[in-house]
């Protein structure tokens, strides 16, 4: 791997953040129109990977191709320039700083999931301490805890917290002490509601969330979107069961109100859903009241639009930045456009010690122009680095791990280090180093390895 690889990486893990952050603030402006849609927050995260999917192509860096110092090809006369071939065989692999980086961010995320693990545990450890409800005001909330023809168990902790939701195959609704010495009406408010989180599996959808930042730790983007699910989802809780079940405005506020002034007492671990959950912020608590008390009418096409629109959006972004982040395949012309190929790639000849030949050699007049394949930058411009028979030589390094050779030259026009566009001059034709004749012979590499030239583009 090289270095521009791991930068592609590094770029794309940057703008993914950056665009996770401007998807939220899109969000947040969609929520003012719909505050009560958790779905919103599952599309915004949605939407953020899709410019990369898939993830850009990787491209190769710009090195010598070890294959070009091929010593059973070259006979005692050949010298071979000592220091570029050190630097081209301990040339840095940054695939193994790939892998460190790699390593920290699992290592971080492994951390992360044995918080999580840990909140679950307390979880289950707070549970275990619950006694079922009493039977006789069991028997009295009985016909509002069935789900699918399923009677919901309810249990009361020993202790004063937020009320929740929990369970997979095996849901129950776990109350906090204060429930028992609340008004009946209020007790109906507070079991309703916990209902409908359980109608929704919205304990499941928060464990996901929790599942997925522990993942993408280092997208501070997704935090934020899993605090405004929660207050969406928790906005959906508030109105569905209002309007489900006829409940007075003003009686579910107060409530909600006498479940947040006991919930402060102790904490609950937040991968739950519950009547006041310590993960919403007092800020949320309450645009939350005046959304119970004044509720926003809900605007579903304004904001099903928007968000086609930004999926539109994140589309065009993906096809404007991948290029960037990875380079297309050249834009292959050939060299000249008068010439005569003497000799094909892998032809074997006496000249050559019966080696097949690793290109294709173009006849021309000496002195012809000679025009770079594609766009690239220059690796080698002249007659010392590589074996004397190439002669003056250049190499240009293009996208995608291609290279392109050009031997024999009578003159060179770049240097080493130079930007060429496809198409401009580099040199001119002419029979330097091992030659029978004026001729170029130009080879084609892909990743170190000679690829026949005329697979790569054809004769006009």
């Amino acid at each position: 791997m090289s270095l521009a690889t791991l930068f592609t990486v590094l770029g794309s893990v940057l703008i993914w953040c950056l665009l996770s952050v401007a998807l939220v603030r899109m969000g947040r402006f969609l929520s003012r129109y719909h505050p009560a849609s958790p779905d919103l927050w599952w599309a915004v995260l949605a939407l953020s990977f899709v410019p990369f999917i898939p993830l850009p192509d990787m491209t190769s860096g710009g090195s010598v191709p070890l294959i070009l110092y091929d010593f059973a090809e070259q006979t005692d006369k050949f010298q071979v320039n000592t220091e570029i071939l050190l630097t081209a065989n301990t040339q840095w692999d940054w695939l193994w700083v790939f892998i460190a980086l790699t390593s920290l961010v699992a290592l971080q995320s492994v951390r992360q999931g044995a918080r999580l693990l840990n909140k679950l545990t307390s979880l289950r450890a707070l549970m275990a301490s619950a006694e079922p409800l009493e039977a006789s005001l069991y028997k009295s909330l009985a016909p509002l805890t069935r789900v699918n023809g399923r009677q919901v168990p309810v249990y009361v902790l020993p202790l004063d917290c937020t009320a929740f939701a929990a369970g997979v195959r095996h849901p129950v609704i776990v109350m906090p002490r204060y429930f028992t010495t609340l008004p009946q009406h209020k007790q109906q408010t507070l079991l309703l509601h916990e209902m409908t989180h359980l109608v929704h599996k919205d304990h499941i959808a928060i464990l996901i969330w929790q599942l997925v930042r522990c993942l993408f730790w280092f997208n501070p983007a997704i935090a934020k979107m899993e605090a405004a699910f929660i207050n969406a989802m928790e906005a959906r809780c508030d109105a569905q069961t209002i309007g489900r079940y006829g409940i007075n405005r003003q009686q579910y506020a107060a409530t909600l109100l006498d479940a947040l002034k006991y919930s402060t007492l102790n904490k609950t671990p937040n991968a739950v859903a519950g009547f006041a959950s310590e993960a919403v912020s007092l800020a949320d608590y309450k645009s939350r009241l005046v959304q119970i008390m004044k509720p926003v009418k809900a605007r579903h096409r304004f904001v099903l639009f928007n968000l086609l629109l930004i999926g539109v959006c994140c589309a065009f972004i993906s096809f404007q930045v991948r290029p960037l982040l990875s380079p297309q395949t050249p834009n292959w012309q050939w060299p000249m456009t008068e010439y005569e190929i003497s000799a094909h790639f892998g032809h074997v000849s006496a000249f050559r010690n019966h080696k097949p030949h690793g290109g294709v050699d173009l006849v021309a007049a000496k002195g012809s122009p000679l025009n770079a394949v594609a766009t690239g930058k220059v690796l080698v411009a002249d007659d010392v680095t590589l074996p004397n028979n190439y002669g003056k030589v250049v190499l240009i390094q293009h996208s995608n791990g291609y290279q392109s050779l050009y031997a024999h030259l009578d003159s060179i026009a770049v240097s080493s280090g130079d930007w060429v566009s496809a198409g401009e001059v580099i040199g001119t034709l002419g029979d330097s180093g091992r030659v029978s004749g004026a001729h170029l012979h130009l080879e084609i590499l892909a990743d170190g390895a000679r690829l026949d030239p005329l697979s790569i583009f054809s004769k006009d």
